[in-house]
């Protein structure tokens, strides 16, 4: 848990635990958790070690959640939890999705790594001609997939260039799958010192966030479920649920929801393949639901990507009342927001997926992007080489007890 959790007073440890993890042994200062509530449900007081996020946040580790499994939606960004099931029940399910004219799904196995016990992903990684294949940890927690360097450089891939005497710290690969043709293309994972021998590496979001996904650790499945897409010459339609047939307009979902500051959120998934990027212009809406005038645009770029990229803003931004103040007053007295129009190619301005919006008086456009594994709105595609940050103090690995 955060030490942020708690303002400025965190409760007084109660020791300290040392454990491994797949980057190497960690050490936390424990202190007593009492009352923590997940949703509705109030879990059993437990121990938990303090982390240095900056914001609040809790992570919840195999001693709460192995009797669940955990389905991630993330255009909804909601994560539920159910009693873990076997693989025969999950086959069964599979076989009743096949009939759905809407959703495709796959069914892979999870092992386990035998010192952690976390949960391991055959996956198959392609840059060029070379090839890295074996088993990841499957991480519910980092944002980013990430390879062990000495395996990255033993199979012939190239980390992107770093200033001389650092580290690599992350490389663009053509592909990383989890089966034929199933996973994300291209894509820029984190490399560099992996401690455990029985894995390459782990396998993130970035790539399994593409999917509805159920991770079930205790059933050894992971399922993956994504809308159906139908081939149309160059271009590529999709379906929806209780709509027949094939659209391109189902290939493009929005989710908004209100913070509890008040400003809206908004998700946004695309379900076909973006192998030039593109452009969804979003309708800002007034209280009665039409649409709102004002003198700005606003959307959502794409980098190009695979079919399931999804990507979450806030509307407005903080930084854009001081940017933007016209645009940002007006955004703000929205209260929601329509799918418009879609536009191959991404804004020139925005090499990453990020939320744009423009400002039509100065002719002006401003992007709000997510990190990425090369830093705060930093693109592979465009990137010089600069110097790479030295890893944080979480990734750099303990030195072993002394014997006793």
């Amino acid at each position: 848990m955060a030490t942020s959790c708690f303002g400025a007073n965190p409760p007084r440890p109660e020791g300290k635990v040392r454990a491994p993890e797949p980057s190497g042994m960690r050490e936390w200062a424990v202190v007593p958790l009492p009352g923590l509530q997940v949703g509705d449900v109030p879990l059993p007081g437990f121990s938990a070690g303090l982390t240095g996020e900056k914001f609040c946040a809790v992570t919840l580790g195999a001693d709460v959640l192995a009797p669940y499994a955990l389905t991630v939606d993330a255009l909804r960004r909601e994560v539920s939890f159910a009693p873990s099931r076997s693989r025969e029940a999950y086959a069964a399910e599979l076989t009743a999705l096949q009939g759905d004219p809407a959703w495709e799904g796959h069914l892979l196995e999870l092992s386990r790594e035998p010192i952690g016990d976390w949960p391991l992903l055959a996956a198959r990684v392609a840059q060029g001609e070379a090839r890295l294949t074996g088993p990841l940890v499957l991480s519910t927690r980092d944002p980013f997939s990430r390879l062990a360097l000495g395996a990255v450089e033993a199979q012939g891939l190239r980390p992107l260039e770093t200033a001389a005497g650092l580290p690599p710290r992350a490389l663009l690969v053509d592909s990383v799958e989890v089966a034929v043709g199933l996973g994300v293309r291209p894509l820029v994972v984190e490399t560099g010192e992996w401690a455990s021998a029985s894995s390459l590496g782990r396998l993130g979001p970035d790539v399994w966030g593409h999917f509805l996904a159920t991770v079930d650790v205790q059933g050894g499945v992971l399922l993956l479920r994504r809308p159906r897409v139908l081939a149309s010459g160059s271009r590529q339609l999709c379906a929806q649920t209780g709509h027949p047939g094939f659209d391109e307009a189902f290939c493009y979902a929005l989710h908004t929801r209100r913070d509890p500051d008040g400003v809206l959120a908004l998700s946004v998934a695309a379900y076909r393949d973006l192998p030039e990027g593109g452009r969804l212009h979003l309708e800002p809406l007034g209280e009665d639901g039409a649409p709102l005038q004002t003198g700005c645009r606003v959307g959502i770029t794409f980098a190009q990507t695979s079919r399931g990229a999804t990507t979450q803003h806030r509307l407005p931004w903080s930084s854009l009342a001081q940017s933007m103040p016209e645009c940002h007053a007006e955004l703000a007295s929205g209260h929601g927001y329509a799918l418009a129009l879609f536009e191959e190619g991404s804004l020139p301005e925005c090499a990453l997926t990020c939320a744009f919006v423009y400002e039509t008086r100065t002719r002006r456009t401003l992007c709000e992007c997510p990190p990425t594994p090369l830093g705060e709105g930093v693109s592979a595609a465009v990137r010089r080489p600069k110097p790479s940050r030295l890893p944080p103090p979480e990734e750099r690995r303990l030195e072993p007890e002394d014997p006793k």
